[in-house]
């Protein structure tokens, strides 16, 4: 299949299930808990890989035992780790995430080494032979982890390289004159619908089509919607595809968005047309939240296609 370029976190994710969410100052006793490796980007790649793709990981860890299984785990799964760095300063970043009774994630997070890829990290010989390059909006949080993601997306530009960027609904606030400013050079933006509004500074009544309009002008090809009522949608210059979501028993939501991202790239790499891109991203992400936590618990190409073949809505 095609080689694939991500940069952005790798981190340890410790998720607790918790029956309730306390006062501030009281306690939750969590129900089970996983360590495992996470990380928006990373769980993207992790499930591109168990896709059959080549996936380069650009990224940064610490000097210390969480840096060294998260490297190992990744080298294990297929990825490429030979563009991960370790930071002598600060720690691998560490999530602690807790999971309701609904399965709903809420996530606590010290960015660590993430936070410090500088741009001299981010080297040519990366993008030889690459098919796309994928960033996760949290690398654009802060510097220099930002001007390193800006220098990937110029290596990639230059070589003609289409990019994709996944924009966290918990920050899109933040990143939103970033993201404006990049659309000219990104291929594919990832968001959810509830998002636009945040994005461009509206109301959040504001009507998605204008919304969609005004970011396809300013650049950008496809927008690849997460969420719009019961469907997705991908919205291009003379076309909005869509299609509904699965009807899963949802355990987890860690890691979903990443799964969807993955989709839509798998889709996007193999020709696929927007609608059947919806339908596998759709897929990708039902999947996940059907397992506890991310990282090693992400699905393949061949997970997303029994459940398509099941008998679910076309």
């Amino acid at each position: 299949m095609a080689v694939i370029v991500l940069l952005g976190d790798i981190n340890i994710d410790l998720v607790l299930e918790i029956p309730a969410y306390p006062a501030e100052g009281g306690e939750a006793i969590a129900t089970g808990q996983t360590v495992a490796i996470g990380g928006s980007a990373t769980n993207t790649a992790i499930t591109l890989a168990r896709s059959g793709h080549e996936a380069r990981m650009i990224g940064r860890v610490g000097n210390d035992a969480w840096g060294r299984q998260a490297v190992s785990d990744l080298s294990a799964t297929g990825i490429v780790t030979g563009w991960i760095g370790v930071d002598a300063l600060e720690p691998t970043q560490i999530n602690v995430v807790t999971v309701g009774p609904s399965g709903e994630r809420t996530m606590f997070a010290y960015r660590g080494a993430n936070a410090r890829l500088a741009p001299d990290a981010v080297v040519e010989d990366a993008f030889d032979g690459a098919a796309l390059f994928h960033l996760s909006g949290y690398a654009l949080l802060q510097s220099p982890q930002s001007d390193a993601a800006r220098r990937a997306i110029d290596l990639a530009s230059a070589r003609d390289i289409p990019v994709s960027l996944d924009i966290p609904g918990g920050v899109v606030a933040t990143i939103a004159a970033d993201v404006l400013a990049l659309l000219p050079k990104l291929d594919t933006i990832m968001l959810d619908s509830g998002d636009l509004p945040r994005l461009l500074g509206l109301p959040s009544e504001s009507v998605l089509g204008p919304m969609v309009e005004a970011l396809l002008e300013r650049g950008v090809r496809r927008i690849a919607l997460k969420g719009h009522g019961s469907r997705s949608l991908l919205c291009q210059r003379r076309s909005t595809d869509r299609s509904p979501w699965f009807a899963v028993e949802v355990m987890d939501t860690t890691g979903a968005g990443d799964a969807f991202a993955a989709g839509h790239i798998h889709g996007r790499l193999t020709g696929l047309s927007g609608r059947e891109c919806c339908r596998l991203a759709n897929a990708f992400g039902a999947m996940a939240v059907t397992r506890k936590g991310a990282g090693l618990a992400m699905p393949s190409l061949e997970d997303a296609k029994r459940l398509m073949n099941a008998d679910f809505p076309r």
